[in-house]
């Protein structure tokens, strides 16, 4: 009978955590604060949502966020809990990819970028729910039609990409993200259009009844945030233009106008758009993607590494990219061979055939096999690798895998066999790696395959009779700190691994080679 338990060797310089993580029970998630409503009791807990949604803002160097907007947050919140409300965040984002797919975007269609951005926007759901029993929605208002034909981008693209992201959502069961459109907010969710057809057939008067009088030929005055998102606008039009301007042949004297013309025109019409997300929209905490001093709104970042930013990063204006010196997925220009260096890279899919861009390196191949590795980008952060089925343990190229967890710490190899994973094995990838590293084959052990097995990691304890063991996690309950801490998505599948040390339980299924990392 095969043992759900795996001991893992322990390198000298990993740190050990000496006892179990706090439990938390389903039955009482939110055990440290009383379930009396008393207001000291309801006034923590708006305490530490409030702290949880200023995690994801963008901290500029003009942050107001303490002295402006955080009494504004605490009002809104305190309405939520003191009612046993969901709590409503709304944020317009995600119009279209941008029209410049040469320089920026792999295609007009979602890709791993923004699959990650909205594994981030639901996590912050996900963190809420932790600890307030009234959950939380983010709900992302489709502002495509605002932009889409001072852009040249047409309705039917930005009809498909916004269909894209509700599958990308549907297939990974973010269930605290919720979309609404124009149609939603003007006329009710009945007045949706559920095809493409009706959508390109009835866009335009909508837009007639939003921008009536929409011209952005006018000079106006701007306030600071306005400001930042005007200079926003006109630095990305000058790239998701190129393409345009150079057929036109335009001076630089022509393409600096019209692109103030253009970023005139959107900002009028993102000041209508923003009037009627407020006028239509319950209560909710208004959160946005630009650039801002966070006084009438919370700027947030759409991915986890992108917090410290004059300039949000956003996935429909840039290329998602695995670089071999990079801990996770980049987002940024699209590279080329021609200007980065000897360095080229191929397209990959993850495992909902998004695409994004992996760096041609002998890294990545771990596998020796004609079948090309198969990588899978997590949130946030970590590589799953899909091994071919039935192969041998000795086509692993274990100096590769040491190389790959150096930078891309924690990589999970989906389809092993554990049965091949012997003492050999272990002290081979400790010769190849070095102690830094150490590396757990876990199984499914003798449950039936409906049903879900606790896995826990044992590490030994730094003593020198080397018999005692300290197992990292004792009970199964503490998965839900773990979800919240690592603001990872649980499923069944998943290995996760905090802090790049440490190894968690898991459920999973398959089987999973999991490489750990010591720093």
């Amino acid at each position: 009978m095969l043992s759900n338990v795996i001991t893992a060797q322990k390198a000298p310089h990993i740190d050990i955590v000496e006892a179990p993580l706090p439990a938390i029970r389903a039955s009482s998630r939110v055990a440290f604060i009383p379930q009396a409503e008393t207001c000291r009791n309801q006034e923590a807990l708006v305490v530490r949502i409030a702290e949880i949604i200023a995690s994801y803002r963008i901290c500029g160097p003009d942050d107001r966020y303490e002295d402006v907007y955080k009494p504004r947050l605490l009002e809104t919140l305190q309405y939520f809990v003191s009612n046993n409300k969901e709590i409503n965040l709304v944020v317009p984002a995600y119009p279209f990819k941008s029209p410049n797919r040469e320089d920026k975007v792999l295609g007009p269609d979602p890709d791993v970028g923004e699959r990650l951005s909205l594994e981030h926007l639901n996590s912050l759901g996900a963190r809420i729910a932790q600890i307030y029993p009234g959950g939380a929605q983010i709900t992302i208002v489709s502002d495509g039609c605002c932009y889409n034909d001072l852009l040249g981008v047409s309705d039917e693209v930005t009809y498909r990409y916004t269909e894209g992201l509700h599958r990308i959502v549907d297939r990974l069961g973010l269930r605290h993200i919720r979309f609404a459109d124009p149609f939603d907010l003007l006329d009710g969710a009945p007045s949706v259009p559920v095809s493409e057809e009706e959508y390109v057939s009835r866009i335009d008067d909508l837009k007639e009844r939003l921008f009536r009088g929409c011209s952005g030929e006018k000079p106006q005055t701007l306030d600071h945030n306005a400001t930042l998102t005007y200079r926003g606008y006109i630095r990305f039009l000058m790239s998701d233009l190129a393409t345009f301007y150079q057929k036109k042949k335009m001076s630089k004297s022509a393409i600096k106008k019209h692109s103030a013309v253009v970023a005139r025109a959107m900002i009028e019409r993102g000041q209508v758009f923003s009037a009627l997300v407020a006028a239509a929209s319950p209560p909710h905490v208004r959160l946005s993607i630009h650039a801002g001093d966070n006084t009438n709104k919370l700027s947030v970042a759409l991915l986890p590494q992108k917090r410290f930013s004059n300039f949000p990063v956003t996935p429909w204006h840039n290329t998602p990219c695995l670089e071999a010196n990079q801990v996770s997925v980049s987002l940024g220009r699209k590279p080329t061979g021609a200007t980065d260096g000897a360095i080229s890279y191929r397209i990959c899919h993850d495992d909902l055939g998004l695409q994004f861009l992996c760096a041609d390196v002998s890294m990545y191949g771990v596998i020796e096999s004609e079948l090309q590795t198969e990588l899978h980008p997590l949130y946030p952060f970590g590589l799953k690798v899909r091994v071919p089925q039935d192969l041998p343990m000795t086509r692993m190229r274990l100096d590769r895998v040491a190389e790959l967890a150096q930078v891309h710490s924690p990589i999970l190899f989906e389809g092993l066999d554990p049965m091949q994973y012997t003492a050999e094995t272990g002290k081979e990838f400790l010769r190849v790696a070095g102690r830094g590293l150490s590396l757990s084959l876990l199984h499914e052990g003798v449950a039936a395959s409906s049903a879900a097995t606790s896995y826990f990691v044992q590490i030994p304890a730094a003593r020198e009779d080397g018999d005692a063991l300290v197992p990292f996690v004792e009970a199964a309950a503490a998965l839900d700190d773990v979800r919240l801490r690592v603001l990872h998505r649980w499923q069944a599948g998943d290995a996760v691994v905090s802090d790049h040390r440490i190894a968690l339980p898991v459920h999973l299924n398959p089987s999973f080679l999991r490489v750990l990392r010591g720093d």
